[in-house]
């Protein structure tokens, strides 16, 4: 699987150093966005893989956290980070698009299991992707004339 980046997304109070090396071992790297804005900004321009979010960090309703962070990154699998004494239901929250949950402080086995089941979803995902190629539609194939339309015109 290509490189790509695990988001800590907000405020996060984790040990930077132990994430770096879990991370590590599944070839990404970590990066600490703060807004929805670069969220949804670092989405196009890196591989996001997973995004590590607190809910009491965004000042949102946990819906309406989620969503936002889903509609930033639609690529990334959202992990939910939590306190002990924090009280979710987990099968709403599963429904409603989160991948997995984590408590905090992270413990480092949790973690990495988190992350090999974030590496399996993505692999499984590059899989079936490789093997189901669909036939272009019409609108990209007018996208792809009217683009090298453009493009000889330039070179003309």
């Amino acid at each position: 699987m290509s490189s790509g980046i695990v988001v800590l997304f907000g405020n996060l109070p984790v040990e930077h150093q132990t994430l770096d090396l879990l991370v590590a071992e599944f070839g990404w790297s970590v990066k600490e966005i703060r807004t929805i804005h670069d969220l949804a900004q670092a989405s196009l321009d890196y591989n996001l893989i997973a995004v590590l979010f607190n809910l009491q960090n965004l000042s949102l309703p946990w819906d309406k956290a989620l969503r936002s962070i889903l509609d930033a990154a639609p690529r990334a699998l959202p992990i939910l980070c939590r306190r002990f004494a924090e009280t979710i239901d987990w099968p709403q929250v599963a429904e409603a698009g989160a991948f997995h949950s984590l408590q905090l402080p992270l413990d480092p086995r949790e973690a990495r299991q988190s992350l090999g089941f974030v590496w399996g979803a993505k692999s499984r995902s590059a899989a079936i992707s490789m093997h189901s190629r669909p036939e272009p539609t019409q609108a990209s194939n007018k996208q792809t004339q009217q683009s090298r339309a453009r493009a000889v015109a330039m070179v003309a």
